[in-house]
């Protein structure tokens, strides 16, 4: 499969779906876990700041100022982070000791902004270290002085990026590992499925032997590929059992018309010559009926693939230009124009025969549907490395709503029906593009009909061709011959 189609895929929508689904859980359950962290850091904070504030009132009062001192001094001198702030002032608000500036006092938490740490207020330390917020505790002493006592949330904030650079390594891994887990299982989902369409295409093209494989693990999927042989069991055969009725009743019926028929030559022959008109008419009516039961032969021929492997590289070219030589007599006869515009060197992979008789159906059908005066054209060109056919006509053309309809067998549009023919024309040459994997297109031609058939490229991945007098199937010498009578199909 390929990228594209991978994209487009169902697996790869169900993945994506599943990775956003996985990761946005994932995501919502580290955030919860990384408020949690950082409330319970704070907390921490502020439980270690209340003891240390703790610590140095009990101090103050068992052992006076002078101890509360030496011990602030001996802690300010501490460089390493987190930093710790200390503020002893006396009840007129002079600074005894401490590494803060004189503050009014305030008890219980607060919380300093950088720019307060420092007398002149500056809003960027010298000091990276200093670069972050101050959780304080206040506390009056005794005699009325006021201490101070604060920690930077330099630990908080350094636990904080932490906690985000390994939730952040934790989405990723997790979104990684569910879009590997995922495609994983849905590159194995893809395999199967790719099983069951190379099964289908081969059905398509005519192997009905072909069944979908199994694993043995009795999934869903084995299920479902069990299911699917046992009904192209059924259909094959169905298939086998209509073929066979419809071969049967062409073979029947085809013996005993061809023996009516040589029994009317012999009665013409004896006839007098008021029955002879009779008998040919007779005899024209029994050639129409056995080249039906003919084409439907063809068709279920062609149908079933079984011409398929006498394909070779034939010259489409001299094809196309041996049929239109051989019909322009024809279109003379009734007044009518056919022009060529043909690449003789372009060929294509396929069955020559059939690709004749496909030709001749298509060039007969605007000799035959179109009036005198009109003309009809048949072209042959390359168009994407891939040979193009067309015949168009300037005659009254198939309304739009009619134009898929004009492939069944026996159909035919109403102003047709008084014409010769069976309505299996165009039938064999939906038939015969389809077992050359081509396209049959119908258009308007304004006026008239546009019959053009795209075919494959030949069997070397490009439309091959060949100098006229080479072409691969083709007689040098060979010259087209009249058709002098059409049997319309």
């Amino acid at each position: 499969m390929s990228p594209h189609s991978f994209f487009r895929s169902t697996s790869f929508r169900l993945l994506a779906w599943y990775v956003a689904v996985f990761g946005a859980s994932v995501a919502i359950l580290l955030f919860i876990v990384y408020w949690i962290t950082l409330a319970a850091l704070d907390e921490q904070l502020s439980d270690s700041v209340e003891r240390e504030a703790q610590v140095l009132v009990e101090l103050y009062r068992g052992r006076g100022l002078d101890s509360v001192v030496r011990a602030i001094q001996l802690r300010v001198v501490e460089l390493r982070p987190p930093r710790r702030y200390y503020l002893l002032q006396d009840a007129a608000g002079m600074r005894i000791s401490g590494n803060l500036p004189p503050m009014k006092p305030t008890e219980g938490e607060m919380a300093l902004p950088v720019s307060y740490l420092f007398p002149d207020r500056r809003s960027k330390p010298d000091d990276p270290a200093d670069a972050y917020p101050v959780v304080a505790q206040g506390r009056r002493l005794d005699n009325g002085e006021f201490l101070l006592v604060g920690e930077n949330r330099y630990r908080a904030v350094k636990a904080q990026e932490a906690i985000l650079h390994a939730l952040v390594w934790g989405i990723a891994i997790t979104v990684l590992l569910a879009a590997g887990g995922g495609a994983v299982l849905g590159a194995g989902f893809l395999r199967r499925i790719e099983e069951v369409n190379r099964t289908t295409r081969s059905i398509m093209d005519g192997d009905l032997s072909q069944r979908v494989p199994t694993r043995g693990g009795g999934d869903e999927m084995d299920h479902l590929a069990i299911n699917l042989n046992a009904m192209l069991d059924r259909i094959q055969v169905l298939m086998k059992s209509l073929k066979q009725v419809s071969d049967d009743i062409a073979h029947d019926l085809r013996t005993p018309l061809s023996r009516l028929r040589h029994g009317l030559e012999a009665a013409r022959q004896k006839a007098g010559s008021d029955a002879e008109p009779v008998i040919e008419q007779s005899i024209a009516e029994l050639d129409a009926i056995l080249e039906t039961f003919s084409a439907l032969l063809r068709i279920a021929q062609i149908e079933a693939g079984a011409r398929r492997a006498a394909f070779s590289d034939v010259s489409l070219g001299q094809i196309v230009s041996t049929v239109s030589e051989a019909y322009a007599p024809v279109a003379e006869d009734r007044s009518q124009r056919l022009e060529t515009v043909i690449d003789r060197t372009l060929s294509v992979h396929g069955d020559r025969e059939l690709l004749t008789q496909m030709v001749a159906n298509l060039i007969e059908n605007p000799i035959r549907h179109c009036p005198a005066g009109v003309g009809i054209t048949v072209e042959l060109r390359q168009e994407g490395g891939r040979p193009v056919l067309c015949v168009a006509d300037t005659g009254p053309g198939i309304p739009a709503s009619e134009r898929d309809k004009v492939f069944r067998r026996f159909y035919r549009l109403e102003a047709s029906r008084t014409t010769p023919g069976s309505g299996l024309g165009l039938a064999l040459v939906k038939a015969v593009a389809d077992l050359h994997g081509a396209a049959v297109e119908l258009s308007d031609n304004h006026p008239g009909l546009r019959v053009t058939v795209r075919f494959h490229a030949a069997s070397d991945g490009g439309a091959r061709t060949y100098p006229a007098r080479d072409a691969p199937g083709v007689t040098r010498d060979a010259t087209p011959q009249r058709v002098d009578q059409v049997h319309w199909l």
